[in-house]
């Protein structure tokens, strides 16, 4: 081969690795960032598109760690009362990460603590324990 070819491919394989490189490196980043979430919920005003998902299952006695983030232009807030898990405020662009062990399978009501819009009693959900 010609030394024209060689310093052709070496400059396509070189390009290729810069391009890809970093692709990669934000993917295996991201992934390792989510690994340990049990759920993450995504918080809106209702007429933005409002908690995604609405319904969460989680199993009984199992630790959870659930990262609420806000998606959204304004404050929200985060809270399951029945379980004793509150967020407080979430602001435009953070997110919250709690960690609890739910005690009793049950269907349990989650919600907006903070005033976000006029359908700001719409925003809500629900987080299901299971049993085993």
């Amino acid at each position: 081969m010609s030394k024209t070819i060689i310093k052709t491919i070496i400059s396509a394989v070189l390009v290729l690795a810069c391009t890809i490189g970093p692709i990669v490196a934000a993917l295996a980043y991201e992934s390792s960032r989510t690994r340990d979430l049990t759920a993450e919920i995504l918080a809106r005003a209702p007429e933005k598109g409002n908690y995604s998902p609405r319904f969460v299952t989680v199993a009984f006695g199992q630790k959870v760690k659930l990262r609420v983030r806000n998606i959204d232009t304004v404050t929200h807030g985060f809270a399951i009362p029945a379980l004793e898990v509150d967020a407080g405020e979430i602001k435009a662009g953070q997110y919250a990460v709690l960690e609890f062990t739910p005690e009793k399978p049950g269907k349990y009501d989650f919600y907006c603590t903070t005033w976000c819009s006029e359908f700001h009693l719409q925003m809500r959900g629900i987080l299901e324990v299971t049993a085993r």
